[in-house]
């Protein structure tokens, strides 16, 4: 058994997926900052000094802020939408099989993670990612199906989910940078460097392991062997639609402003662009990709998986399976095909 353990990585950190610049702190004033505090000074002027109602230059202020005031709470709105992830639910309780430890990822913070080792000797490692809004236990019986198979595996709620926290100022490139740091801390976790490595990404999970995949980087990029996609993500972009209060607002130049202002500012490094992050600019994978799709995909419709058979046809096998979107669901059919094609890469040298 593992005992927990903090891993020092902290000047590590520098593969080829993600961001790696730490947000810079900025005091200087800005203009919207300084409008909202005279925003907030006139709405305490108007509740708390009544006679400042009687003031046409008091109303003349009114019209020229409140224009800005409009903007503000719409910038607030998407900010919220998109750069703050939700509360958790309840989190199941894990296998007591799981061993957790501490790592290093974006910005040198202390995450947790967890690694399932195999029964029998093995040096192969599989990661398992889950998907947004989810959590490391909603799909756990994905990665124990494949501990079963005699393969190391490794895991976490990734940052603002499940119980990791980070809820605030999240991007998928932070995400990035965190599993790029888990994956290289694996080596001492394990006791020595994985010779085989898979990735199964589901739903959101499965467009950070195309990305990763397709940019690998230190001990993994000669072990990774394959890749496993559930109903995976294809494009951000189509997420964002759904997350923002209406798609017709994505339309409108100016919340595209504010996302591509947000993500300069948390990613002074800013290494993939917001209209990038999708098939086939985020990457195209080299290794053996096996996707399993959910025939009628209730949270992702039919776009992403049709972007998937367009840029990963070559290298990929595909079935469709009668079964929801949702990890917290599982299938015989899933596992059979899972099975299958894992056999088949064991055999491999």
């Amino acid at each position: 058994m593992i005992s927990e353990k903090n891993m020092d990585n902290s000047n590590l950190i520098k593969g080829n997926s993600s961001s790696y610049q730490s947000t810079p702190s900025n005091f200087t004033p800005s203009i919207p900052g300084f409008l909202l505090v005279v925003i907030i000074c006139e709405l305490l002027a108007f509740f708390f000094i009544p006679q400042a109602s009687s003031y046409g230059l008091f109303w003349l202020s009114i019209g020229i802020t409140a224009p800005f005031l409009a903007w503000f709470l719409v910038y607030w709105r998407v900010y919220l939408s998109v750069f703050v992830t939700q509360k958790a639910d309840t989190v199941s309780q894990l296998d007591a099989r799981w061993s957790p430890f501490k790592f290093n990822g974006w910005g040198n913070e202390t995450l947790r993670a967890y690694i399932m080792e195999s029964e029998e000797e093995s040096e192969d490692l599989l990661l398992y990612l889950h998907g947004y809004n989810s959590s490391m236990s909603k799909g756990e019986s994905r990665a124990i199906h494949l501990q079963n198979m005699g393969i190391n595996v490794i895991s976490l709620d990734q940052r603002g989910f499940g119980y990791q926290g980070k809820r605030k100022d999240w991007t998928l490139l932070k995400v990035l940078t965190d599993i790029e740091g888990l994956l290289l801390s694996a080596p001492e976790i394990l006791g020595f460097t994985p010779r085989r490595l898979w990735i199964y990404g589901h739903s959101m999970g499965g467009l950070l392991t195309i990305r990763l995949s397709s940019h690998p980087s230190g001990w993994w990029t000669q072990s990774l062997r394959g890749i496993i996609l559930e109903s995976p993500v294809a494009s951000f972009p189509k997420i964002i639609d759904n997350l923002l209060p209406g798609r017709a607002v994505m339309a409108k130049p100016w919340v595209r402003h504010i996302l591509r202002r947000e993500h300069e500012r948390i990613h002074p490094d800013l290494s993939i662009r917001y209209a990038n992050a999708q098939l086939p600019y985020c990457g195209i994978p080299k290794v053996p990709t096996l996707v399993i799709q959910s025939e009628n995909d209730e949270v992702l419709g039919n776009d992403h998986f049709e972007l998937i058979k367009l840029h990963l046809f070559e290298m990929s096998e595909i079935h469709v399976i009668d079964m929801p979107h949702s990890s917290q669901y599982d299938f015989d059919e899933r596992k059979e095909v899972v099975e299958k094609w894992m056999k088949t890469q064991l055999l491999e040298a």
